[in-house]
């Protein structure tokens, strides 16, 4: 390898590296060596490798800054300053952005839509894979009775609301060190005081007491970070939302001025040019009083061109159906841009394959949810709670929530039920089906034991006459085509009763007793 060279930045070393181990020249590039003296740019270490380091940490409780100022109306102006600063990593403005945008009826009900569909299934908890069992099962039944305190559900929704519409989320860990364990409690943070740091590759927060390194998994943060760390930030709702949001509400605010121009028609009145001042004043003043029901009086003149009248012109064009359109427009675009399909606005009543495309995107996109959350909560709660509360971070449980479709449970019922109705005509046509059991097991996972079937004692079975005709010829054959067990004495021949080539097809005879 090649001498070092000068080329040196605070934070590391450049070494120039032959990639031909010496076998030819080697690029002018080179490979970053980590500097011993800055810890910023060491090989990543597990902050949960010591549980006393761990412990200390959660004494620590961050202050967030309350939100005092607010700023509810944008321009488009505002918007776009909003979305630049926001793509830079810079959350001030975009936070506020989102604050204002998800006080849209249109916004908050796609977004109850989403957070309600993952939060309002049951949860399920899976055990760690320990060697110490007995730990792994304490840890688990610790951790079910704390979860209602660790993740309130409005916690939860608050924190997944920020990661859908930012990207990312950030939340820090209250412990109570009052109990038996030491239980956390999720804080969400409002992101106005987040920002990211590219030549860190870090987040960090303005707190009360001074900026923050926010690095989750430390028992001290939570960074939900679905679309992963660095520019996840870029995949979030609000770059999608925030234009048709803005349109939505100018069609609405230009919509209510019309209707207030056109759905009170102008009134046209008519009086003699040459009319009585004072009339004529008169009759303007009622017209202006039309608001509280007045009567207008029309004095007719001598002359038939001295007189009063007043007209109604309305407006007669569809110039207004363009409103509503375009706020349907805007109403898909942040349907699709928060839930990715828009089953519930465009796709028509009876369209089942349609609705079924549907309801697997919508289906996707909560499996998604729950596999990045899951995921967030088992490495930057539950282990930090295994660690502190037993000492070994490896006896976290998993924490998910049971998304599987009740159709999808029902379909699959109805789908076992036919095969379990083939086999059963298969093996009555004389086709065997070559290990039943271990296809049962590849195509529903389910663990088949055959067993041995009994006749009911108080119920005889009937023998007819094509069970003979199709060369049945002892009653024990008789009785194995019925799915009957054999009897003894059952191998002699059986004869055909007298007359039955005259029984009908349906009628039941017997065959002789041995």
């Amino acid at each position: 390898m090649a001498e070092k060279s000068d080329l040196q930045s605070p934070y590391a070393t450049r070494v120039p590296a032959d990639p031909t181990n010496g076998k030819g020249p080697a690029f002018p590039f080179g490979r970053v060596v980590p500097r011993s003296d800055d810890p910023a740019w060491q090989p990543p270490v597990d902050p949960l490798a010591s549980p006393a380091v761990a412990r200390q940490q959660a004494l620590v409780i961050p202050r967030p800054i309350p939100v005092s100022t607010i700023q509810t109306r944008f321009s488009v102006t505002d918007v776009q300053a909003a979305l630049d600063n926001h793509v830079l990593g810079n959350f001030n403005l975009s936070a506020d952005l989102i604050d204002a945008i998800m006080g849209d009826d249109r916004v908050q009900a796609t977004l109850g839509s989403r957070v309600g569909g993952l939060f309002g299934r049951p949860m399920k908890y899976t055990k760690a894979k320990h060697a110490d069992d007995d730990a792994a099962e304490r840890c688990l039944g610790a951790w079910k009775e704390a979860w209602s305190t660790i993740a309130p559900e409005p916690s939860l929704s608050q924190m997944h609301r920020w990661d859908i519409m930012a990207g990312f989320s950030m939340s820090s860990l209250k412990w109570d060190t009052g109990g038996e364990y030491w239980i956390p409690t999720i804080i969400p943070w409002h992101l106005r005081y987040a920002w990211y740091l590219p030549q860190f590759f870090s987040y960090f927060a303005t707190t009360q007491d001074g900026i923050a390194l926010v690095s989750g998994g430390d028992g001290l943060w939570v960074l939900h970070t679905p679309h992963g760390g660095y520019r996840g930030w870029m995949q979030g709702a609000v770059r999608s939302v925030a234009q048709p949001w803005l349109i939505r509400n100018f069609a609405y605010r230009d919509w209510a001025r019309y209707s207030e121009r056109h759905g009170m028609p102008l009134i046209l009145s008519k009086e003699p040019a040459a009319g009585d001042p004072v009339l004529k004043e008169q009759f303007a003043q009622q017209l202006q009083n039309l608001g509280s029901e007045v009567v207008l009086r029309l004095p007719q003149g001598v002359e038939p061109q001295y007189s009063f009248n007043v007209e109604l012109l309305e407006a007669s064009d569809n110039s207004w159906q363009a409103f509503p359109g375009l706020i349907d427009r805007c109403d898909m675009s942040i349907v699709l841009a928060i839930l990715f399909q828009n089953l519930t606005t465009e796709v028509t009543e009876g369209s089942f394959a349609a609705a079924r495309v549907h309801s697997d995107v919508r289906q996707s996109a909560l499996a998604a949810d729950n596999r990045s959350l899951s995921h967030t909560i088992y490495t930057q709660i539950a282990r930090p709670f295994a660690a502190i509360n037993f000492g070994d971070a490896s006896l976290a449980p998993t924490t998910e929530w049971d998304i599987e479709p009740v159709e999808d449970r029902n379909a699959e019922g109805d789908l076992f039920n036919k095969f379990a109705l083939s086999l059963e005509s298969l093996t009555k046509s004389g086709i065997r089906v070559e290990d039943p059991e271990a296809l049962a097991w590849e195509l529903f996972g389910m663990r088949l034991k055959p067993g041995k079937m009994t006749p009911s004692p108080t119920k005889e079975s009937n023998v007819f006459a094509y069970h003979l005709d199709y060369g049945i010829a002892t009653k024990n054959e008789v009785r194995a085509r019925l799915d009957l067990p054999p009897v003894d004495g059952g191998d002699k021949p059986a004869e055909k009763v007298q007359g039955a080539d005259t029984t009908s097809p349906g009628e039941a005879i017997t065959t002789p007793k041995p």
